[in-house]
């Protein structure tokens, strides 16, 4: 039994070769499935993160390009006031119907004019809202100071209708809208308010845009003749629900639009189902309107289109798996093959020996025995000693397929002097003779891909510059400047980019185009840092990195694939 025991074990140890291959081959190729796959679902939610920022940034223009339409309908109102000295209220409805404002605008209420009465001037208002042919309507509520009611207001049917000689501004958030749009003479977005134009059972939080009209037509130059100007307002109702739903994309994505901070309080609307959507692609953006900031939460909702690549990396882990298991199994019978063959070979070679032993006994001497079967032994062990070259052989062509190479190529530019480069990207806002450019360095010949890296980042600084920095004014400068650090091999740079004497700089809200291409996708191209600092005397750009030695050009990716 102890024995039979043993001859189970051994024959079991005996099969260990047998199974070590496989494994190897089966952990290889589950790490490379793996490993392939986490790529893979990187790339892709990548792409789909991408994808989804670009829909996000679709819709959220949207929004913005129709408010500025609605903003161009009550500048055109304000400019019907500017021409007329009296615009009677058969005119303003003219003017209304002309535009068609329910079938060409939607989301909005309606259109109205909103007259400006001093403390004290609610009979003469009375007065003129009768003789302009305007519906009995009283002024309400009482102001405290001066008195804006609503004079006009199309389409007048009966919800708007009742809005008639309502004073908007003895309400806090209507009143600091209609102090902003006084005080700039531009329009002005008001805070979140629930609408008078609408009845109760559809009322729902709106906001109001006002276009001041000031006497004379013009806008007045100064605050205090703006204030002193005056007359009224040319405004819009909305409701914010019907506005954004009307807008904002349907299918795929849930949002919520928050007045200024997200919270409960400042909520104006949101889809229906955007409570209850939790996780998935969330993606925040602000739009700065007429003075105020909203704030959009936009997130992917189950009926989302992910794309078609969604399914790639399941059926990369799918396949790599099945291979895996294929080529382990075939590598294991392979091995197992190779190792009953050596076992027979073995078997014959020791059937032979034994035979031959038979034979040996049968025509020698007993005292010969002994020799016959040293020599046996010693040829069957040459025989059997090759197993270990075999083995070698096969786990260097297993490692062999496993090695990988990589092309590269160069470009044989001659390259360009720095100075060069800088003045070429900064002449045309040098002043006539080139007094708004101070460019100092020492000799630097940069190799053809850095050239063309650096080039478009002054392009990128110059153009920002013009905009809003020192070159947006008469007085400013642009002082560039670099030092090289000694030696013949590869050297250090640095270049300073400063403005001098342009308007005051703040930080930007947001990362946009510049910052990105600046400081993500240069500092990857020139495996250098580069310092983007919006100081309040004028933008700082600090740029270093270290130039390869004389006739060495390194691969420098894209500028757009780096940004």
């Amino acid at each position: 039994m102890a024995a039979s025991f043993r001859e189970r074990l051994l024959e079991r140890v005996r099969e260990w070769p047998a199974l070590t291959w496989p494994a190897i081959v089966a952990a290889v190729g589950l790490a490379a499935t793996l490993s392939g796959t986490y790529m893979m679902e990187q790339g892709r939610q990548a792409r789909e993160s991408l994808r989804f920022d670009a829909i996000v940034d679709q819709a959220n223009e949207a929004v913005a390009n129709r408010l500025d339409t609605y903003m161009a309908v009550l500048r055109a109102g304000a400019g019907l006031f500017a021409a007329s000295k009296d615009v009677s209220a058969g005119e303003f409805r003219a003017f209304a119907q002309r535009v068609e404002l329910t079938r060409r605008y939607p989301g909005i209420q309606g259109i109205g004019y909103t007259k400006r009465a001093p403390a004290g001037g609610e009979r003469e208002l009375i007065s003129y809202m009768r003789a302009e042919g305007v519906p009995d309507a009283p002024l309400r509520p009482p102001g405290y100071g001066e008195f804006y009611a609503i004079l006009y207001l199309e389409p007048l049917d009966f919800v708007n209708r009742r809005a008639l000689g309502f004073n908007m501004y003895a309400f806090p958030v209507r009143r600091e809208a209609m102090d902003r749009a006084r005080d700039t003479g531009l329009p002005a977005l008001s805070g979140k308010v629930e609408v008078i134009e609408e009845v109760e059972a559809k009322r729902q939080a709106g906001f109001l845009i006002y276009e001041p009209v000031y006497r004379g037509g013009n806008v007045p130059d100064t605050v205090a003749e703006r204030r002193e100007r005056l007359e009224g307002f040319v405004y819009a109702p909305f409701q914010a629900g019907d506005l954004l739903g009307s807008v904002l994309p349907g299918v795929g994505l849930d949002y919520a639009v928050y007045d200024g901070s997200p919270s409960v309080s400042t909520l104006l609307s949101q889809s229906p189902d955007a409570a209850a959507q939790r996780g998935g692609l969330v993606a925040t953006r602000t739009l700065d309107i007429a003075g105020r900031t909203w704030t959009i939460i936009y997130r992917a909702r189950a009926d989302y289109d992910h794309g078609a690549d969604r399914w790639v990396s399941l059926a990369f882990i799918v396949g790599g798996l099945l291979a895996t298991t294929l080529v382990s199994l075939a590598t294991w019978r392979q091995v197992k093959a190779r190792l009953a063959a050596e076992r027979e070979i073995v078997a014959r070679i020791a059937a032979e020996a034994r035979q031959k032993l038979l034979l040996d006994e049968l025509n020698h001497r007993v005292k010969n025995t002994l020799a016959t079967v040293q020599s046996i032994a010693a040829q069957s062990l040459r025989h059997g000693a090759d197993v270990g070259s075999v083995r070698k052989s096969f786990e260097a062509r297993l490692i062999a397929l496993s090695q990988a190479h990589n092309l590269l190529t160069r470009d044989n530019w001659t390259g360009v002097s720095l100075a060069e480069l800088i003045e070429s990207e900064l002449s045309p806002y040098g002043g006539d003779h080139g007094e708004r450019l101070i460019v100092t360095g020492q000799a630097v010949w940069l190799p053809p891909n850095t050239a063309v890296a650096l080039g478009m980042a002054f392009h990128e600084l110059a153009t920002n510059a013009v905009k809003y920095g020192a070159l947006a004014n008469e007085d400013g400068r642009v002082q560039v400047t670099w030092t090289l650090a000694p030696g013949a091999g590869p050297r250090q740079i640095r270049i300073v980019w400063r403005e001098i004497g342009g308007p005051p700089v703040s930080p930007p809200d947001r990362r946009g185009f510049v910052t990105r291409v600046i400081v993500g996708g240069l500092a990857h191209q020139l495996d250098g840092v580069v310092d983007l600092d919006f100081a309040h005397e004028g933008v700082v750009c600090t740029i270093v990195f270290t130039l390869p030695a004389a006739g060495v050009e390194e691969d420098i990716l894209d500028l757009g694939s780096a940004a």
